[in-house]
């Protein structure tokens, strides 16, 4: 088949550039909806991820408040803890002497008197105590020491010095220097 165009070719020739100045537009077009499209689409992802950023650093002052909360609670918690141990170690130092003289006094005979008294604590609270005593009979001081020893939940190694036998001032009687050293042991607190 043989085709033949009748038209003259200037006529032939106007349509041909127009085709492709409406191609061309339409590319252009498709590109710039695509660039606007994807623009728009990355702004959104920008200012989604600007509100997120937002909301987490809120969240993490929130966070940061309630840790500096926290920390100044536990700041009070060790102050708080300082002052009941304080008064603790207070109401177990005030009593302990009165504690250790009571039970002390309680073990001593009558015919046995103290004439001066050594305490030392250790840091457990125990009181190393040298008592320099006089006694009117030796019955007496082996009577003290039995008991001391009778009574090992208060009174640790009970020890007596050589005996040093004097006479009154009167010269009546014997009497009998002597010095007695043990180690108290204060009851556990609340006893």
């Amino acid at each position: 088949m043989i085709k033949i165009n009748l038209l003259p070719k200037e006529v032939q020739e106007r349509g041909k550039g127009v085709e492709w100045v409406f191609l061309g537009t339409a590319v252009l077009f498709i590109f710039a909806a695509v660039a606007l499209f994807s623009y728009m689409a990355k702004k959104k992802a920008y200012e989604k991820d600007l509100a997120r950023k937002a909301r987490w650093n809120q969240q993490l002052e929130e966070m940061k408040a309630k840790v500096a909360q926290v920390a100044q609670l536990d700041a009070q918690k060790n102050v708080l803890n300082a002052k009941k141990n304080t008064v603790v170690q207070l109401l177990q130092g005030r009593l302990l002497y009165p504690k250790f003289m009571e039970q002390f006094f309680e073990t001593v005979p009558k015919d046995v008197w103290i004439s001066d008294f050594k305490l030392t604590e250790d840091g457990s609270k125990n009181i190393k105590v040298e008592a320099m005593s006089n006694s009117l009979t030796i019955e007496s001081i082996a009577d003290w020491l039995q008991t001391l020893e009778s009574k090992p939940e208060s009174f640790a190694e009970p020890t007596l010095s050589a005996i040093d036998q004097k006479t009154t001032p009167d010269n009546k009687s014997n009497l009998y220097g002597f010095t007695m050293t043990f180690t108290y042991k204060p009851p556990p607190l609340g006893v």
